[in-house]
């Protein structure tokens, strides 16, 4: 995991983890730490907005935390960490089975 940029609040630092770790299979740190960092900031940016349009309600505040969730929304896509844009990226996904998925799946195969 390459290191946070300094600037990044608790918010970014955690989705700095979090892409590095998850997206590690898709993700590089040679070619997408540009776009790693925008998403992170953008998190960043979207937390403090909220915070501000919580504490006012004013209308101003609102349309600022829509935006803000909208770059933050593309960044994330970008970094494929939507279901569309892994699907894209041609990235599967592995779906967990439970316990009972697999009792049903032999109760059905039985018959």
């Amino acid at each position: 995991m390459p290191d946070f940029p300094a600037e990044l609040g608790e918010d970014g630092r955690t989705m700095w983890r979090r892409i590095w770790q998850d997206g590690l299979t898709w993700i590089s740190p040679q070619t997408d730490l540009a776009l790693a960092e925008e998403a992170c900031r953008a998190l960043d940016d979207v937390a403090a907005a909220r915070r501000r349009y919580r504490a006012t309600t004013e209308p101003s505040d609102a349309r600022a935390l829509v935006a803000l969730g909208k770059r933050l929304d593309e960044a994330l896509s970008n970094l494929g960490f939507t279901p569309v844009a892994r699907s894209r990226l041609g990235v599967a996904e592995v779906r967990r089975v439970s316990a009972l998925d697999k009792l049903l799946e032999r109760r059905t195969a039985r018959g």
